[in-house]
Protein backbone atom coordinates (compact mmCIF):
# COMPACT_ATOMS: atom_id res chain seq x y z
CA UNK A 1 0.00 0.00 0.00
CA UNK A 2 0.96 3.58 -0.88
CA UNK A 3 2.69 5.08 1.88
CA UNK A 4 1.00 8.29 2.18
CA UNK A 5 -2.26 6.12 3.68
CA UNK A 6 -0.57 5.47 6.48
CA UNK A 7 1.51 7.19 9.76
CA UNK A 8 2.49 6.14 12.88
CA UNK A 9 1.36 7.28 15.98
CA UNK A 10 1.82 6.58 19.73
CA UNK A 11 -0.28 5.29 22.24
CA UNK A 12 -0.43 5.29 25.62
CA UNK A 13 1.45 2.35 26.45
CA UNK A 14 4.14 4.14 24.46
CA UNK A 15 4.49 1.56 21.50
CA UNK A 16 4.44 3.45 18.17
CA UNK A 17 1.85 2.04 15.65
CA UNK A 18 1.47 1.67 12.28
CA UNK A 19 -2.23 2.26 10.93
CA UNK A 20 -3.79 3.98 8.70
CA UNK A 21 -4.29 7.17 8.11
CA UNK A 22 -8.17 7.25 7.90
CA UNK A 23 -7.93 5.80 11.15
CA UNK A 24 -5.47 8.36 13.07
CA UNK A 25 -8.05 11.20 12.12
CA UNK A 26 -10.35 9.23 13.93
CA UNK A 27 -8.21 9.40 16.93
CA UNK A 28 -7.65 13.20 16.57
CA UNK A 29 -10.43 15.14 17.62
CA UNK A 30 -11.50 18.38 16.93
CA UNK A 31 -15.04 19.99 15.41
CA UNK A 32 -16.81 19.75 12.07
CA UNK A 33 -16.18 23.00 9.71
CA UNK A 34 -19.44 23.74 9.92
CA UNK A 35 -18.89 24.79 13.44
CA UNK A 36 -17.03 27.84 12.46
CA UNK A 37 -20.70 29.27 11.84
CA UNK A 38 -19.46 32.22 9.95
CA UNK A 39 -22.88 33.35 9.06
CA UNK A 40 -23.50 34.26 12.53
CA UNK A 41 -20.71 36.68 12.18
CA UNK A 42 -22.00 38.35 9.31
CA UNK A 43 -22.89 41.35 10.80
CA UNK A 44 -19.53 41.71 12.96
CA UNK A 45 -17.97 43.22 9.68
CA UNK A 46 -14.12 43.52 9.89
CA UNK A 47 -13.32 41.93 13.28
CA UNK A 48 -15.72 38.83 12.67
CA UNK A 49 -12.59 36.78 12.13
CA UNK A 50 -11.03 37.49 15.27
CA UNK A 51 -14.68 36.76 17.18
CA UNK A 52 -15.31 33.71 15.74
CA UNK A 53 -13.18 31.74 19.03
CA UNK A 54 -13.66 28.06 19.10
CA UNK A 55 -13.89 27.36 23.07
CA UNK A 56 -11.03 25.25 23.97
CA UNK A 57 -12.85 22.69 24.64
CA UNK A 58 -13.90 21.56 21.15
CA UNK A 59 -9.94 22.81 20.23
CA UNK A 60 -9.17 20.13 17.96
CA UNK A 61 -6.21 17.72 19.77
CA UNK A 62 -3.49 15.68 18.43
CA UNK A 63 -0.16 14.07 19.83
CA UNK A 64 2.23 11.88 18.53
CA UNK A 65 3.39 9.98 22.00
CA UNK A 66 0.16 10.85 24.37
CA UNK A 67 -0.35 13.49 26.86
CA UNK A 68 2.39 14.18 29.54
CA UNK A 69 1.29 15.60 32.72
CA UNK A 70 4.22 18.04 33.17
CA UNK A 71 4.78 19.31 37.19
CA UNK A 72 5.37 22.65 36.71
CA UNK A 73 7.67 23.48 39.56
CA UNK A 74 9.70 20.92 37.72
CA UNK A 75 9.68 21.98 34.18
CA UNK A 76 12.17 24.56 32.19
CA UNK A 77 12.73 25.56 29.13
CA UNK A 78 16.27 25.83 28.08
CA UNK A 79 18.07 27.68 24.96
CA UNK A 80 21.41 25.89 23.77
CA UNK A 81 23.55 24.38 21.50
CA UNK A 82 24.98 27.03 18.77
CA UNK A 83 24.18 30.56 20.95
CA UNK A 84 26.73 32.62 22.99
CA UNK A 85 24.43 32.45 25.88
CA UNK A 86 23.08 29.38 26.69
CA UNK A 87 19.23 30.50 28.71
CA UNK A 88 16.71 28.25 31.09
CA UNK A 89 13.81 29.52 32.14
CA UNK A 90 11.37 28.12 35.12
CA UNK A 91 7.45 28.48 34.44
CA UNK A 92 7.04 31.60 36.36
CA UNK A 93 10.40 33.40 34.75
CA UNK A 94 8.60 32.78 31.50
CA UNK A 95 5.26 34.07 32.73
CA UNK A 96 6.92 37.12 34.07
CA UNK A 97 8.63 38.37 30.53
CA UNK A 98 6.83 41.12 28.70
CA UNK A 99 3.14 39.29 27.65
CA UNK A 100 2.27 39.43 24.30
CA UNK A 101 -1.32 38.20 23.00
CA UNK A 102 -3.10 37.23 19.67
CA UNK A 103 -5.67 35.62 17.71
CA UNK A 104 -4.32 32.87 16.08
CA UNK A 105 -5.83 29.76 13.51
CA UNK A 106 -3.94 26.84 13.86
CA UNK A 107 -5.07 23.84 11.73
CA UNK A 108 -3.30 20.38 11.36
CA UNK A 109 -1.33 19.10 8.42
CA UNK A 110 -3.13 16.04 8.42
CA UNK A 111 -6.84 18.14 7.60
CA UNK A 112 -8.45 17.24 4.67
CA UNK A 113 -10.35 19.59 2.89
CA UNK A 114 -12.84 21.15 4.87
CA UNK A 115 -11.73 18.78 7.67
CA UNK A 116 -12.90 19.72 11.21
CA UNK A 117 -8.63 20.03 12.37
CA UNK A 118 -8.48 23.32 12.76
CA UNK A 119 -9.59 25.65 15.55
CA UNK A 120 -9.03 29.86 16.32
CA UNK A 121 -8.08 30.81 19.42
CA UNK A 122 -6.98 33.79 21.59
CA UNK A 123 -3.26 32.88 22.64
CA UNK A 124 -1.14 35.04 25.57
CA UNK A 125 2.15 34.23 26.06
CA UNK A 126 5.09 35.69 25.28
CA UNK A 127 7.40 36.64 22.13
CA UNK A 128 10.10 34.32 21.47
CA UNK A 129 12.27 36.28 18.99
CA UNK A 130 13.54 38.25 21.98
CA UNK A 131 14.95 35.22 23.63
CA UNK A 132 16.64 34.08 20.84
CA UNK A 133 17.93 37.23 20.40
CA UNK A 134 19.08 36.96 23.84
CA UNK A 135 21.01 33.78 23.42
CA UNK A 136 22.34 35.40 20.53
CA UNK A 137 22.86 32.54 17.84
CA UNK A 138 25.85 31.83 16.37
CA UNK A 139 26.31 32.19 12.44
CA UNK A 140 27.25 28.30 12.12
CA UNK A 141 23.41 27.47 13.17
CA UNK A 142 21.75 26.02 10.63
CA UNK A 143 18.29 24.98 12.46
CA UNK A 144 16.77 25.08 15.64
CA UNK A 145 15.36 21.91 17.19
CA UNK A 146 12.26 22.14 19.48
CA UNK A 147 11.65 19.25 21.85
CA UNK A 148 8.80 18.32 23.73
CA UNK A 149 8.63 16.68 27.07
CA UNK A 150 6.72 13.41 25.29
CA UNK A 151 9.67 12.92 23.21
CA UNK A 152 8.55 14.52 19.95
CA UNK A 153 11.44 16.68 17.95
CA UNK A 154 10.63 19.09 14.74
CA UNK A 155 12.77 21.21 13.33
CA UNK A 156 13.38 25.02 11.58
CA UNK A 157 15.74 26.94 9.62
CA UNK A 158 17.05 29.89 11.55
CA UNK A 159 15.34 32.19 8.96
CA UNK A 160 12.31 30.84 10.27
CA UNK A 161 12.84 32.43 13.97
CA UNK A 162 13.11 35.54 12.79
CA UNK A 163 9.53 35.66 11.86
CA UNK A 164 8.64 38.44 14.99
CA UNK A 165 5.22 36.98 15.16
CA UNK A 166 6.68 33.76 16.55
CA UNK A 167 5.64 33.65 20.07
CA UNK A 168 5.68 30.61 23.37
CA UNK A 169 1.88 30.34 24.63
CA UNK A 170 0.98 29.89 28.22
CA UNK A 171 -2.49 30.73 28.18
CA UNK A 172 -5.50 29.49 25.21
CA UNK A 173 -8.51 32.11 25.63
CA UNK A 174 -7.37 33.06 28.75
CA UNK A 175 -6.82 30.08 30.65
CA UNK A 176 -3.36 28.10 31.68
CA UNK A 177 -3.17 25.62 28.67
CA UNK A 178 -4.84 22.59 29.50
CA UNK A 179 -2.82 19.33 29.77
CA UNK A 180 -3.93 18.32 26.56
CA UNK A 181 -3.23 21.43 24.78
CA UNK A 182 0.55 21.38 26.02
CA UNK A 183 1.00 22.99 29.36
CA UNK A 184 2.85 24.70 30.59
CA UNK A 185 3.73 26.27 27.21
CA UNK A 186 3.89 25.50 23.33
CA UNK A 187 5.22 27.30 20.97
CA UNK A 188 3.42 29.07 17.81
CA UNK A 189 4.61 29.97 14.45
CA UNK A 190 1.83 31.91 11.94
CA UNK A 191 0.97 30.52 8.93
CA UNK A 192 2.47 26.78 9.51
CA UNK A 193 1.06 23.64 10.46
CA UNK A 194 0.79 22.25 14.12
CA UNK A 195 3.07 19.59 13.43
CA UNK A 196 5.83 22.32 13.24
CA UNK A 197 4.72 23.86 16.60
CA UNK A 198 5.22 21.15 19.57
CA UNK A 199 2.98 21.52 22.62
CA UNK A 200 4.57 20.90 25.99
CA UNK A 201 7.68 21.90 24.82
CA UNK A 202 11.19 22.15 27.17
CA UNK A 203 13.66 23.16 24.90
CA UNK A 204 15.13 25.07 21.88
CA UNK A 205 18.59 23.72 20.57
CA UNK A 206 20.68 25.15 17.67
CA UNK A 207 22.48 22.88 15.54
CA UNK A 208 24.92 23.43 12.01
CA UNK A 209 22.70 21.04 9.98
CA UNK A 210 19.12 20.26 8.82
CA UNK A 211 17.46 18.29 11.41
CA UNK A 212 14.27 15.83 10.83
CA UNK A 213 12.05 15.44 13.53
CA UNK A 214 9.59 12.76 14.45
CA UNK A 215 7.24 13.25 11.40
CA UNK A 216 9.57 14.46 9.17
CA UNK A 217 11.48 11.03 9.17
CA UNK A 218 8.38 9.62 8.09
CA UNK A 219 8.22 11.59 5.17
CA UNK A 220 6.03 14.72 6.46
CA UNK A 221 7.00 17.89 5.01
CA UNK A 222 9.81 19.30 6.97
CA UNK A 223 8.73 23.16 6.16
CA UNK A 224 5.54 22.55 7.06
CA UNK A 225 4.34 25.70 5.01
CA UNK A 226 0.13 25.89 5.64
CA UNK A 227 -1.18 25.29 2.40
CA UNK A 228 -3.90 28.14 0.75
CA UNK A 229 -7.55 26.84 0.90
CA UNK A 230 -11.14 28.41 0.45
CA UNK A 231 -13.63 26.78 2.22
CA UNK A 232 -17.37 26.83 1.99
CA UNK A 233 -18.38 26.90 5.75
CA UNK A 234 -22.87 27.17 4.38
CA UNK A 235 -24.30 25.87 3.29
CA UNK A 236 -23.10 22.51 4.28
CA UNK A 237 -22.54 19.74 1.33
CA UNK A 238 -25.87 17.84 0.68
CA UNK A 239 -28.16 20.60 1.75
CA UNK A 240 -31.49 21.75 0.60
CA UNK A 241 -31.53 25.95 0.17
CA UNK A 242 -34.67 27.91 -1.02
CA UNK A 243 -35.39 31.30 -1.79
CA UNK A 244 -34.84 33.72 -4.72
CA UNK A 245 -31.38 34.79 -2.48
CA UNK A 246 -29.08 32.91 -0.51
CA UNK A 247 -25.87 33.93 0.99
CA UNK A 248 -22.76 31.63 0.97
CA UNK A 249 -20.19 32.02 3.33
CA UNK A 250 -16.73 30.38 4.32
CA UNK A 251 -13.44 31.24 5.21
CA UNK A 252 -9.77 31.07 3.33
CA UNK A 253 -6.47 30.25 4.79
CA UNK A 254 -3.08 30.62 4.18
CA UNK A 255 0.85 30.67 5.04
CA UNK A 256 2.53 33.95 6.07
CA UNK A 257 1.63 35.74 2.82
CA UNK A 258 -2.92 35.87 3.97
CA UNK A 259 -5.51 35.54 1.31
CA UNK A 260 -5.85 38.25 -1.10
CA UNK A 261 -8.67 36.46 -2.94
CA UNK A 262 -11.43 34.73 -2.98
CA UNK A 263 -13.51 33.00 -6.05
CA UNK A 264 -16.92 30.93 -5.90
CA UNK A 265 -18.40 28.52 -8.90
CA UNK A 266 -21.88 27.43 -8.71
CA UNK A 267 -21.42 25.50 -11.53
CA UNK A 268 -18.99 23.28 -10.99
CA UNK A 269 -15.81 24.88 -12.49
CA UNK A 270 -16.63 26.51 -15.62
CA UNK A 271 -17.14 29.88 -13.95
CA UNK A 272 -15.96 31.99 -11.19
CA UNK A 273 -16.47 34.87 -9.61
CA UNK A 274 -14.50 37.38 -7.18
CA UNK A 275 -16.28 36.70 -3.72
CA UNK A 276 -16.22 39.70 -0.98
CA UNK A 277 -13.98 39.08 1.86
CA UNK A 278 -15.35 41.26 4.53
CA UNK A 279 -12.81 40.46 7.56
CA UNK A 280 -9.16 39.57 6.83
CA UNK A 281 -7.78 41.56 10.10
CA UNK A 282 -4.47 39.13 10.61
CA UNK A 283 -3.77 37.80 6.78
CA UNK A 284 -0.77 35.72 7.99
CA UNK A 285 -2.46 34.19 10.99
CA UNK A 286 -6.13 33.84 11.23
CA UNK A 287 -8.79 32.80 8.77
CA UNK A 288 -10.39 35.47 6.64
CA UNK A 289 -14.16 35.56 6.19
CA UNK A 290 -16.13 35.87 3.23
CA UNK A 291 -19.32 35.68 1.70
CA UNK A 292 -21.10 35.40 -1.78
CA UNK A 293 -24.85 37.07 -2.37
CA UNK A 294 -26.31 34.01 -4.88
CA UNK A 295 -28.81 34.90 -7.05
CA UNK A 296 -31.65 33.58 -8.61
CA UNK A 297 -29.88 29.90 -7.93
CA UNK A 298 -31.26 27.30 -10.91
CA UNK A 299 -33.65 24.60 -9.47
CA UNK A 300 -31.93 21.61 -8.63
CA UNK A 301 -28.73 19.68 -7.82
CA UNK A 302 -25.65 22.45 -8.43
CA UNK A 303 -22.13 21.94 -7.34
CA UNK A 304 -20.51 24.65 -5.62
CA UNK A 305 -16.57 25.03 -5.39
CA UNK A 306 -14.31 27.47 -3.69
CA UNK A 307 -10.51 28.96 -4.79
CA UNK A 308 -8.46 31.18 -2.86
CA UNK A 309 -5.55 33.18 -3.95
CA UNK A 310 -2.68 34.13 -1.02
CA UNK A 311 -0.82 37.26 -0.57
CA UNK A 312 1.66 36.85 -3.51
CA UNK A 313 -1.02 36.52 -5.91
CA UNK A 314 -0.34 32.82 -6.44
CA UNK A 315 -3.77 30.81 -6.79
CA UNK A 316 -4.22 27.73 -4.61
CA UNK A 317 -3.47 24.22 -6.82
CA UNK A 318 -6.34 22.99 -8.21
CA UNK A 319 -5.27 19.29 -7.97
CA UNK A 320 -7.14 16.96 -5.69
CA UNK A 321 -4.17 15.71 -3.10
CA UNK A 322 -4.38 13.80 0.53
CA UNK A 323 -2.73 15.27 2.90
CA UNK A 324 0.47 13.27 2.94
CA UNK A 325 3.63 14.49 2.72
CA UNK A 326 2.73 18.65 3.10
CA UNK A 327 -0.78 19.18 3.77
CA UNK A 328 -4.02 18.72 1.63
CA UNK A 329 -5.06 20.35 -1.88
CA UNK A 330 -7.84 20.79 -4.13
CA UNK A 331 -10.84 22.63 -4.63
CA UNK A 332 -13.51 22.39 -1.19
CA UNK A 333 -16.31 21.17 -3.16
CA UNK A 334 -20.30 20.48 -2.18
CA UNK A 335 -23.44 19.78 -3.79
CA UNK A 336 -26.20 21.45 -2.55
CA UNK A 337 -30.20 21.19 -3.86
CA UNK A 338 -32.25 24.18 -4.90
CA UNK A 339 -35.81 24.28 -4.45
Amino acid sequence: MERRHFISVAGGLGLGLLIPGVIYRYLMRGTNVGDANIRAYLNDGPQAALRAITPTEDFYLTSSHGEPAVDEKKWSLTIDGLVKNSLRFNYDEIRALPPYETILTLECISNSIGGRFIGNAKWTGTLLKPIIDRAGVLPTAKYAVFYAAEGYTTGHPVSHLDDPANFLAYNINGEPLPRQHGFPLRVLMPGRYGMKMPKWLTRIEFVDSEYLGYWERQGWSNTGDRKTQGIIDDPHNLSRITGDTFVVTGYAIGDTSGISKVEISTDGGSHWQEVEIFSNPNPSQVWAFWKFVWKNAPKGKQTLKARATDGRGKLQSSIDGGEWPDGATGYHTIEVTVG
